[in-house]
């Protein structure tokens, strides 16, 4: 029932109203839950926590035998840290954006929001973990015009798309040895890609010509797997080394088209059909997905913070999508920090938060007439303690820029906004008593 709220919550919603996410299957949603959108997704070497109870039964924060403990997080960006989970993690979140788009000297202005994930997670075992959710995948929404002329007649070329994709994952990992760790996602795909084009004529008592509209709707079925690795070491009796990879190798998107294309009188919304000259049914299709490799590696000072840096190649081969726009192979840098929520901290609120912060940059999200477009971004998140759990309520807040305002590409400045929960407890967990 859950799944299927959140399928129509996502579907009924308008995420973006960017040019960029006409491409492929539409913009990337990045792999952020409320434990890392703060490090700006910050994730291939991050274990959420280091706390393992063992055979304690209290969740009772004045229980001496916690010491600089930390509430459990789920990492999307990297499957073998489920295995270093020690209690049951159930997270939600809601995702709001706010961007200015300048081309030229046109600006424009618009908002969204949208729920960003639900999933939870859990250990099996001391060395064993597991989960499931569910999140937006991609986005598609764009909407903008070309003035032309053919034969002396005026028209106007209408572009607009809408859509995306949502992802259903279940992931497991086990730590086989004292210091590694490997995890495994299995993700399924599902969703419908629209774009629309149209040829309308300002003159509407031409003789010549008929206004056209061509309708293509790309069904998406499919599933995807990432596999994970986590390398764990000890520097000294304070600080962790960890390693982090991740292989995302399925290129293709299986989906299914329908295509429909038109002549017609009369304004959108109030036309007159005057032929049909394509109508496909069900025609067996691949849609682009960039094959990803990433890794990264974070030092960690025991119970106190994490600095962490990741890097990741998408492999888009060079793939050409139309006339002087490619999708070329990109790379995106992240930096994150992370001061630890110290639960233990009695009488300061403030040592008992956690505090993130993070920076990001793409080298190329698309290329246009020979030009890289590229994105970068700051953001900054805290998680607040809930009192006498483990629990936390959290926000977080980016800042980013995308595209150049120059060769008729468009810059989009963006102010997002991340709220969540994030409840700990020991459901699925054997109690054991002395």
């Amino acid at each position: 029932m859950l799944v299927l709220v959140f399928v129509q919550q996502t579907a009924a919603q308008t995420s973006t109203d960017s040019p960029y996410s006409q491409f492929g299957i539409g913009l990337l949603n990045p792999k952020t839950f409320n434990g890392n959108v703060g490090m700006s997704g910050l994730g291939y070497a991050w274990r959420p926590t280091n706390y393992k109870p063992g055979v304690y039964d209290s969740l009772a924060r004045s229980n001496a035998q916690f010491n600089d403990r930390r509430t459990n997080y789920i990492n999307p960006k990297n499957p073998a840290s489920y295995s270093n989970l020690s209690l049951t993690v159930f997270e939600a979140g809601l995702y709001g954006q706010s961007v200015q788009a300048q081309s030229g000297d046109q600006t424009q202005a618009y908002t969204n929001a949208q729920l960003a994930h639900m999933a939870i997670a859990f250990p099996i075992g001391s060395k064993w973990g597991a989960g499931f959710g569910i999140r937006p995948f991609s986005k598609r929404g764009y909407e903008y015009s070309i003035p032309g002329r053919i034969n002396g007649e005026e028209f106007d070329f209408n572009f607009n798309g809408s859509g995306g994709l949502n992802q259903i994952y279940a992931s497991t990992a086990f730590e086989f040895s004292k210091h590694y760790s490997l995890g495994l996602t299995a993700s399924y795909l599902f969703g419908t890609v629209i774009d629309e084009r149209r040829v309308i004529y300002n003159d509407l008592t031409t003789d010549h010509f008929f206004n056209t509209v061509d309708q293509a709707r790309n069904k998406v079925s499919d599933i995807t797997f990432d596999l994970g690795f986590q390398y764990t070491r000890a520097l000294g009796e304070d600080y962790h080394l960890v390693i982090g990879l991740v292989s995302s190798p399925i290129g293709e998107l299986s989906a299914e088209q329908d295509r429909l294309v038109r002549t017609y009188e009369g304004s959108e919304g109030n036309e007159s059909i005057k032929d049909t000259i394509t109508n496909i049914q069900g025609n067996n299709q691949s849609v682009q997905l960039a094959p990803t490799l990433g890794g990264g590696f974070a030092i960690e000072k025991k119970g106190k913070w994490l600095i962490g840096v990741d890097y990741t190649n998408y492999n888009w081969n060079d793939l050409q999508v139309a006339q002087n726009i490619r999708l070329v192979n990109s790379q995106k840098f992240t930096l994150g920090y992370e001061k630890f929520n110290n639960l233990s901290a009695f009488g300061s609120y403030f040592k008992q938060m956690g505090i993130r912060a993070g920076a990001h940059y793409n080298s190329s999200l698309v290329q246009v007439n020979g030009e890289d477009v590229s994105e970068f971004g700051i953001s900054f998140g805290i998680s607040l303690p809930l009192r006498k759990t483990f629990s936390t309520l959290n926000a977080a807040i980016e800042v980013g820029q995308r595209g150049e305002n120059k060769n008729n590409l468009t810059q989009e400045n963006y102010i997002g906004f991340q709220f969540g929960v994030t409840i700990n407890d020991r459901w699925f967990i054997k109690r054991k008593y002395d």
